[in-house]
């Protein structure tokens, strides 16, 4: 039995469709801006078997949305003929189209499944196909999906073996009509995932294969997209290295750089993206410290280009992507730091010395 997802990458990924669904109904969840033409060539691809399409609001995928598309969904749908969930868009999108394909107990919130690992068979659930639209959540492979509780400023995890897709299609040709700045701050998350697998806890040969080929490839080929956004060599190149960053992440989880980027979301309203990217350069240097054989990995990791914090602290800002000082050791820095040290993805960084000034703080 294939391991999910079974995953199809390449320009014009997305009319395998019908092959995938062969004569399954189908209910697409797509990103709220996606153009007519895409939804128009969904129609024409899907035929007899789409039975609607679901456009997601702008903005995080929370509670209460989940809850709102996940009542209407189950309250339509029966076992009997259980339609194919196929999600199109960015890491909220393919996140929200998790979340609802689980059919909790009738009048129950997606809180009772959050924070837990989910096992296979523990809920009834319908197959699903996730289509990223942007190079960079991992969204589409990991077996995670966040949700945020915007009321309270928290972050939550849905997770476990039956969070993770059947099928992730990646189409190249989707993230033509990005924005610059979405393009960006989705490959900067997908250099984040990367970083993260190499100086975290968890850390085994595949996912770290995994990281330093994406790490790599993504410093060099994201700027050039930002000069030639219609190449679609580059996005095929792009989606690669954001595909091996999301596969190195589903092993290992995430770790300092995205417990530190929570609070930034939240509270400076920046996309996960700059979230990750604003800390990046100023944990590299706490990573680098923590070993001669850490500084050496991380030194490797994204050479030529990149060798040491301050090369990629100016990569980021040559992008528009604004960064902690590497001379900021002010108190309410080094307390964030020291606190997000503490929580459940900050534990997964790498062991600094009992001696280092943070394990004082």
């Amino acid at each position: 039995m294939p391991t999910k997802p079974e995953i199809v990458l390449h320009a014009g990924a997305r009319r395998t469709l019908p092959e995938l669904v062969k004569q399954h109904p189908v209910v697409v969840l797509t990103y709220h801006h996606a153009p007519d033409s895409l939804v128009e060539e969904l129609r024409s691809l899907l035929g007899s078997n789409l039975l609607e399409v679901i456009r997601c609001p702008d903005g995080l995928p929370t509670i209460a949305l989940a809850d709102t598309l996940r009542d209407r969904f189950w309250g339509i749908h029966t076992q009997r003929d259980l339609p194919i969930i196929v999600a199109i868009g960015g890491g909220s999108t393919l996140d929200l189209a998790k979340s609802l394909r689980l059919n909790l107990p009738a009048r129950t919130s997606i809180t009772l499944a959050l924070d837990r690992k989910i096992e296979m068979d523990e809920f009834e659930s319908c197959s699903v196909i996730l289509m990223p639209t942007t190079a960079g959540t991992g969204s589409e492979v990991s077996p995670t999906a966040t949700i945020w509780d915007i009321e309270n400023k928290t972050k939550h995890s849905l997770f476990g073996p039956a969070i993770v897709a059947d099928w992730a299609v990646i189409d190249p040709e989707l993230a033509l009509t990005s924005p610059w700045i979405v393009t960006r701050d989705s490959g900067i998350d997908a250099l984040s995932h990367a970083l993260e697998t190499i100086w975290n806890r968890n850390r085994v040969p595949k996912a770290f294969a995994y990281a330093m080929s994406a790490a790599q490839q993504i410093v060099k080929v994201l700027p050039q997209i930002k000069d030639s956004p219609e190449d679609v060599t580059l996005r095929t190149e792009m989606a690669n290295a954001a595909l091996w960053a999301g596969q190195a992440m589903a092993l290992t989880e995430t770790a300092l750089v995205h417990a530190l980027s929570y609070d930034d979301t939240t509270g400076l309203g920046l996309s996960h993206g700059q979230a990750c990217g604003r800390w990046l350069p100023k944990v590299y240097q706490l990573a680098s410290q923590s070993s001669e054989e850490m500084e050496i990995f991380l030194r490797a990791a994204m050479q030529p280009i990149i060798s040491d914090e301050h090369e990629l602290a100016a990569w980021l800002n040559n992008l528009g992507c604004v960064t902690v000082a590497l001379d900021d050791h002010s108190v309410e820095t080094e307390r964030r730091i020291a606190c997000a040290l503490h929580t459940k993805r900050g534990r997964n960084f790498i062991e600094l010395s009992p001696q280092h000034e943070l394990q004082k703080v």
